[in-house]
């Protein structure tokens, strides 16, 4: 269990599995927030999100949001894992927002990750839009994929709070 305070992960002293899980979450997740920064000013009205698959400690594949249109940043996690030769089934991804659970502009990300096999889904805040809101942790964890939310939510938040004023 994590206890988020602000921008850090709190954990026990005790050094465990659980602990050294948390600290790699903790290190992924504020990952995942910079990679969307590289795609700040460039999504128009879609929010600018980091995403990255990891297995243990090696992370396998890293993407961000692309332009309206375009893939969201949990396929392009996907895909850059993909050519970079590696099997994603059984692997994390960490998203700063919950993956999209409806085909738009694009297919549904939630759908995707089922897909690929990926077994954990780590992501920071919950989508606002009103046909995600929960829709896509609910459709993971219906498929049987484990689902933690709300890792390094404060500065999330704030990365996107032009974006989260529209919603």
């Amino acid at each position: 269990m994590y206890i988020i305070v602000d921008t850090a992960v709190s954990t026990s002293n005790a050094v465990g599995p659980e602990n050294a899980r948390a600290a790699l979450d903790l290190r992924f997740m504020q990952r995942a927030l910079g990679l969307g920064e590289r795609a700040r000013g460039t999504t128009g009205d879609n929010p600018h999100v980091g995403s990255l698959v990891a297995r243990g400690e090696a992370v396998l594949g890293e993407g961000w949001t692309s332009e309206p249109g375009r893939n969201h940043a949990e396929v392009n996690a996907l895909l850059a894992a993909a050519r970079a030769g590696h099997d994603v089934r059984g692997a994390t991804l960490y998203a700063t927002v919950e993956p999209c659970s409806f085909e738009g502009r694009t297919p549904a990300c939630a759908l995707t990750i089922v897909a690929r096999g990926i077994t954990r889904v780590v992501f920071g805040i919950r989508d606002p839009h009103p046909r995600v809101n929960g829709a896509g942790a609910h459709l993971l964890r219906r498929a049987g994929i484990e689902v933690s939310e709300g890792l390094c939510a404060g500065p999330i938040r704030a990365s996107l709070a032009e974006w989260l004023r529209g919603h």
